[in-house]
């Protein structure tokens, strides 16, 4: 019997939202090296504030949930306000960027409503439900990086081959195994509706295409 997030996962929606995402040409041009660095700097000042988003999403999760959950949505939280972050400083100042623009930055329009609708999500809704709205973040890029690691050899622009480089370690694949185990342990509890979770899934998956979307369009909101 497939797992809860295999159920999500091969779900006829999904499958068509997370191959536009992987065939996103701000995709496909970050990892063959052909994106323009204007766009990926958009990427990244848009991107830092999204896991901010992502951080206290975690941390609202982890004031309700049972203490092994909220143990795991803590130290991830933690990951992003740490590690994840001292990452973008070491990054920014490669771009030329630092981090006072940054945080001066202005979510755009896509931005906002994705991080709106975890937060919400993650203060109204159930642990599981919180973990499934966050799951296609981390889930669809290792995908992309998997889908598309041989481009990353040809690839001459150093900043993009180690940014994408991140996404097939170890370390964040282990990461991405931790929460689909947690996911399908809370599931097998009983302390779930599958048509709610599946809207989530959906409906967060639809927010990743569209946050690359954004960059790719260099979002910004109307006069």
């Amino acid at each position: 019997m497939n797992t809860l997030t295999e159920r999500l996962r091969n779900e006829e929606e999904v499958r068509r939202v997370w191959s536009e995402i992987i065939n996103h040409p701000f995709v496909t041009e970050l990892y063959s090296g052909s994106l323009p660095i204007e766009k990926f700097k958009y990427y990244v000042r848009q991107d830092y504030n999204y896991l901010i988003g992502m951080m206290r999403a975690y941390s609202l999760l982890a004031s309700k949930a049972e203490y092994e959950v909220a143990k795991e949505a803590l130290e991830i939280a933690y990951l992003d306000a740490t590690i994840e972050m001292e990452n973008y400083v070491k990054l920014l100042k490669k771009l030329g960027m630092d981090l006072k623009e940054v945080l001066s930055t202005e979510p755009s329009p896509t931005n906002e409503a994705y991080m709106n609708f975890l937060i919400s999500t993650c203060a109204l809704k159930s642990p599981l439900e919180c973990l499934v709205a966050t799951l296609p973040c981390f889930w669809t890029y290792l995908v992309i990086a998997e889908t598309h690691k041989d481009l990353l050899r040809n690839n001459s622009n150093p900043i993009y081959v180690e940014w994408c480089s991140v996404y097939l370690s170890k370390e964040y694949r282990e990461l991405l195994s931790k929460l689909r185990s947690i996911v399908d342990d809370l599931w097998v509890t009983g302390k779930g509706n599958y048509e709610v979770l599946k809207k989530l899934f959906i409906r967060a998956s639809k927010y990743e295409w569209m946050f690359w979307d954004a960059a790719y369009r260099l979002e910004s909101w109307p006069v």
